[in-house]
């Protein structure tokens, strides 16, 4: 199947994990990644060299928000979502469009500060874009952006609506649950990429043979910037 293998959640704390996904990846034959990266930690000069390897072996890099983790949970709807999906990590949930886009426009500048190649794609934490306006959006600079429905093309305002499987189960709730989505996403997966969405510690957690599984079977891996030829 077509697949977009995306590693979330690289940092700085999180690096030997991500390392071991990476390879992983490889060893089921999927060499081409996308690395979420979150700018606004403490990075090390070996750090930054270490993603700056990434990139050159071939993995594409796309911005992950900033420090990905909530400042505040202050209206019902984050407070639902933080609950049932994305625990305290949806950090554009509670602030105003111009915060949101600000947050973007810092994570962009990082990239070009630590000369980086300037991502093409922007993932919120938690696939939670929050309110921004369509201006805001189309003026951010990434020309993707990616949610729970799909990948967007804010210079288009188009969407390619994509399915979507997941991994990270730490709890017999989230596993069931993953179980079906997965099973679901898969099932109305045709002609169109699914996407492949890894976090660090999923290798280990409860779902890691049925990540192996959905890795193996990845015969066509693709990078999200071949996703804008087609727009």
């Amino acid at each position: 199947m077509k697949a977009l293998v995306s590693i979330h959640d690289v940092m700085p704390h999180t690096m030997t994990e991500v390392a071991e996904v990476i390879a992983l990846c490889r060893r089921c034959g999927v060499e081409i990644l996308t690395l979420l990266i979150v700018p606004g930690y403490d990075w090390s000069s070996q750090h930054l060299n270490r993603v700056r390897q990434w990139q050159r072996e071939g993995c594409e890099i796309a911005a992950h928000g900033w420090v990905h983790r909530c400042l505040k949970i202050s209206t019902l709807g984050h407070h639902i979502h933080s609950w049932v999906l994305s625990r305290d990590v949806a950090e554009h949930l509670s602030l105003s469009s111009d915060q949101i886009a600000a947050l973007m426009a810092r994570s962009k500048d990082w990239f070009e500060a630590n000369d980086f190649r300037t991502p093409e794609l922007y993932v919120p934490p938690a696939w939670a874009m929050g309110k921004i306006s369509t201006e805001a959006l189309g003026n951010s600079g990434f020309r993707m952006v990616e949610t729970l429905r799909g990948v967007h093309f804010p210079e288009s305002k188009n969407c390619k609506c994509l399915p979507l499987v997941g991994f990270e189960a730490d709890t017999g709730l989230r596993e069931a649950a993953l179980r079906l989505l997965n099973r679901i996403a898969i099932s109305i997966t045709k002609r169109e990429p699914m996407r492949v969405s890894i976090h660090p510690f999923d290798h280990q957690l409860r779902l890691s043979k049925n990540l192996e599984d959905v890795l193996r079977n990845c015969g066509e891996p693709l990078s999200y910037t071949s996703l804008i030829k087609n727009v």
